[in-house]
């Protein structure tokens, strides 16, 4: 087996060598929305890794500034053919359905880290808080090909903001115009202004889009459709070689990181090693390496968002199929007359068989790796309520406790536990039990934010890490979850059910040595809350942050 894989390896390789020194390689160029960071590491692996050489492709990568300090905008360079391909957000199927002639080849991110970033020092804490406060949020579109931050008119629509009568200041990004009180809040990424912020002993809030149910993609690798319909072969070259760029990038970001910082200028010292890996970890969480194919794109989920996007006023007809990229078998052979044509048959002829037996073992493996992520994922899930289980609960308190004591950073942990559930399934049946616990999980995934972990401890228990949150913060979160409970009312045949909760809660204290100490002290606040009579919460004293 391992000979026949490198065998075939050796062959692909001698065909990708004997073509280029048959043909000129084709210059192309890739268009970025924003400066040069590890956002884009993908490409810039396919460049450093000779992927793109191996590929026939020579290619200039255009960081999203120009000479002057002006963002270009992808889908502009690329639909009047300044550039042949470009990234942008899910903004660009906004721009299909005005017209412009853009398809989507492959989907970098799965989840969108666009977010709403403010200070916690302007109170704001959700979107419907703004009010008339200074903002400075990219909502206005002139033009067709302008950058729409899709994420940021539809959250603001699902919380019932009016965005004609916002107090939006000029749209700069600016982060020192943020620390200055001049805006309160802007619109960036979670995986980089939170971090630049805390780096300047500011305590940032983010708000995602998530929050409201919106769910986009993030970064996207698009073409036109002119490219597409004159040079298939090369887009599908360069979607290839930039797919396995982010695949070596995702399995090596030190080495990347190392790589954007000596060979491109940043938009800062800030933006400095430490930053690059940071924004390498935090982008796993938001293209899912582990989850999902790189590059993979659900048209049912696009659906959901055109539907988002009909929610917002945007009702013009969309065609997905035109859209969405289907990889295709092209290629030139046509074009070859004579001896080269004979000898690239003969080769293909030869390597095919080889292909196609690495192909099916890849396959196998693939099928293989796919069954045991979703056998960790069952292990790691709490099948009644889809939360994660204790198992993965402990593993992500020890994370939180490494993290918290690394950076110097509050950690604060909530448990709650179902008054007299007992009495709920003797006297209803454990069915009505289970529908009050699914019910209150919905409440509870309601009132924490992405970074928070919650799961079902067991049984009717309950607990929530809250990264980067103190004791106060947990308190507000916990009172917002009773609130909602005091409303919930579960219809059960021909009962309305209701119930409470105690609830304990903790904060991370300098002396912890290990997250269980967090744990214990949390659940010993949850007895004595149940102690005082249910229906309350117990908290600890007054902590320092943990050294």
């Amino acid at each position: 087996m391992c000979r026949t894989r490198i065998f075939s390896s050796g062959c692909c390789f001698f065909l990708a060598f004997f073509w280029s020194g048959l043909l000129t390689a084709d210059t192309v160029v890739l268009q970025l929305p924003w400066f040069h960071q590890f956002q884009f590491a993908g490409y810039y692996a396919a460049q450093a890794q000779g992927y793109y050489e191996q590929e026939g492709l020579e290619v200039e990568i255009r960081a999203g500034m120009d000479d002057n300090g002006y963002t270009q905008n992808p889908v502009e360079e690329v639909v009047f053919q300044r550039a042949q391909f470009g990234v942008t957000r899910s903004d660009l199927l906004v721009h299909h359905a005005r017209g412009l002639p853009v398809v989507m080849l492959a989907t970098v991110m799965q989840r969108t880290p666009a977010a709403f970033i403010t200070l916690d020092r302007y109170h704001i804490k959700r979107l419907e808080d703004i009010s008339d406060k200074p903002v400075s949020l990219p909502l206005i579109a002139d033009k067709p090909d302008t950058v729409i931050d899709i994420e940021a008119v539809a959250a603001l629509a699902r919380a019932g903001v009016a965005v004609s009568q916002m107090n939006n200041r000029v749209e700069n990004w600016d982060l020192d115009a943020l620390v200055q009180g001049k805006i309160q809040v802007t619109f960036g990424f979670a995986t980089d202004e939170p971090y630049i912020l805390k780096q300047r002993g500011q305590t940032p809030h983010v708000i995602s889009p998530m929050d409201y149910e919106i769910d986009l993609y993030g970064d996207l690798l698009f073409t036109s459709e002119s490219t597409l319909r004159t040079d298939p072969d090369l887009v599908e070259r360069f979607r290839r070689a930039s797919l396995k760029g982010w695949d070596y990038a995702l399995k090596h970001p030190e080495e990347l990181a190392l790589y954007i910082l000596k060979t491109y200028p940043l938009r800062s010292d800030e933006y400095d090693l430490a930053f690059l890996l940071h924004e390498a970890e935090a982008l796993r969480d938001y293209i899912q390496p582990d989850l999902v194919e790189l590059g993979y794109s659900n048209p049912a989920r696009w659906k959901r968002i055109i539907n988002v996007y009909r929610e917002i006023g945007i009702t013009d007809p969309i065609n997905l199929d035109r859209f969405i990229y289907q990889p295709a078998d092209n290629n030139n052979l046509a074009n070859w007359s004579g001896l080269i044509l004979s000898v690239i048959i003969a080769m293909l002829i030869i390597i095919g068989w080889l292909i196609r037996a690495r192909l099916h073992l890849v396959k196998k493996v693939q099928h293989s790796e796919q069954r045991e992520s979703q056998l960790r994922l069952q292990a790691e899930t709490d099948p009644l309520t889809g939360l994660v289980n204790r198992r993965r609960f402990s593993l992500e308190l020890d994370v939180c406790y490494l993290r918290a004591k690394q950076t110097k950073s509050p950690l604060a942990m909530l448990m709650l536990d179902v008054d007299h559930f007992k009495n709920i399934n003797d006297e209803y049946g454990h069915l009505a039990g289970d529908a009050v616990l699914c019910s209150l999980a919905r409440l509870c995934e309601g009132v924490i934010r992405e970074t928070d972990v919650l799961c079902r401890y067991g049984g009717e228990e309950f607990a929530f890490l809250l990264p980067d949150s103190s004791q106060e913060q947990a308190m507000e979160v916990a009172k917002r979850l009773m609130k909602a409970i005091r409303g919930d009312h579960i219809q059960w045949e021909h009962h309305t059910l209701r119930y409470t909760v105690s609830i304990g809660i903790a904060e991370l204290k300098r002396t912890d040595n290990e997250g269980i100490d967090l744990l214990r002290r949390t659940d010993r606040h949850l007895y004595q809350a149940k102690a005082d009579g249910r229906d309350t919460i117990s908290i600890d004293a007054m902590v320092k942050a943990p050294g």
